[in-house]
């Protein structure tokens, strides 16, 4: 009888052992499979900048994901996928500061830029993936020395702003210092796989209507029908409302729910605009929320 008992309870603690092991080994597969998926910037063979969402593989910690998304810019893995590295390999970093409010980076000498067009592309991405969570400007250092331009180039580096924008297609002192940048977000296929692509526009704001604004934007939005306003577009204590056509339905019964993401993400672009509301004949729509837009931070993943 005694044998028994204390069989049983073996038995009690030999499962509670073996669920504790199971459990435990869960929880290791589980930190090996953590990921660190932040947006970085390639180009493709147009010199179009593509924002992808990629795992950098780095731990999650600010400082670290800077540098990784730094790291990652220099790869050439995504070669095959039409998408080539922005930064030379033998470019690093020496040093980073951190401020509430800017970053400053402090490079080798390692950028071959050749022309006004390489030096803003530099420019956008800095600003595009790091002027955001307070931050309004990224400072330049080259072997601890500030700089005011790359060599050869007449791109001011003090434009690394959040009004910059990415893939302007202007690169006098004028257009990025006298205008402001909205965002479109068209579609690209590289490859094989869709990207959604951020494309700035500059325009007047301190001589144009936020309904004006809004048109500019449509204009230079790629849609297979035309979008159309149907009234005045409004903007109150941040929230813009915006009143389009039956005819973006295409015959459906409901937007197709990427393109609205599309068009959203490109409203909030518009300086001042903390939110947005879309009305189809006067009908408030509500964005699918199954429906996951990475913009061009990877409709398919690199």
């Amino acid at each position: 009888m005694f044998k028994k008992y204390l069989r049983n309870i073996s038995m009690f603690f030999l499962c509670i052992f073996a669920t504790f092991v199971y459990f435990k080994n869960d929880d290791v597969k589980k930190e090996a499979k953590a990921t660190n998926i932040q947006t970085v910037i390639f180009k493709d063979q147009d010199e179009t900048l593509i924002p992808v969402s990629v795992d950098i593989g780095v731990k999650d910690e600010i400082e670290n994901n800077y540098r990784g998304i730094i790291e990652t810019m220099k790869s050439t893995d995504y070669k095959e996928i039409g998408l080539y590295p922005l930064f030379n390999k033998k470019l690093e970093l020496n040093a980073l500061i951190i401020e509430p409010d800017q970053l400053t980076f402090d490079f080798t000498n390692h950028f071959p830029i050749k022309n006004d067009q390489q030096a803003l592309d530099i420019c956008e991405a800095l600003s595009y993936l790091f002027c955001k969570d307070g931050i309004t400007k990224i400072n330049m250092k080259i072997n601890g020395k500030a700089v005011s331009n790359f060599k050869n180039t007449t791109i001011p580096l003090s434009c690394m702003t959040a009004k910059l924008g990415i893939n302007n297609f202007e690169t006098s002192s004028f257009d990025l210092y006298q205008t402001s940048s909205v965002l479109v977000y068209n579609e690209k296929k590289i490859s094989g796989k869709t990207y959604y692509i951020p494309t700035s526009t500059r325009i007047q704001s301190a001589n144009q209507s936020i309904d004006q604004k809004v048109s500019l934007l449509l204009d230079h939005f790629d849609n297979s029908t035309k979008i159309e306003t149907t009234k005045k577009s409004q903007l109150n204590d941040g929230i813009l409302s915006i009143y389009l056509s039956s005819r973006i339905l295409e015959n459906d019964e409901s937007i197709n729910p990427i393109l609205y993401q599309r068009l959203e993400k490109s409203f909030l672009s518009i300086s001042n605009v903390s939110n947005v509301k879309i009305f189809i004949d006067n009908e408030l729509i509500e964005e699918d929320k199954n429906c996951l837009l990475y913009t061009s931070d990877a409709a398919d993943e690199a």
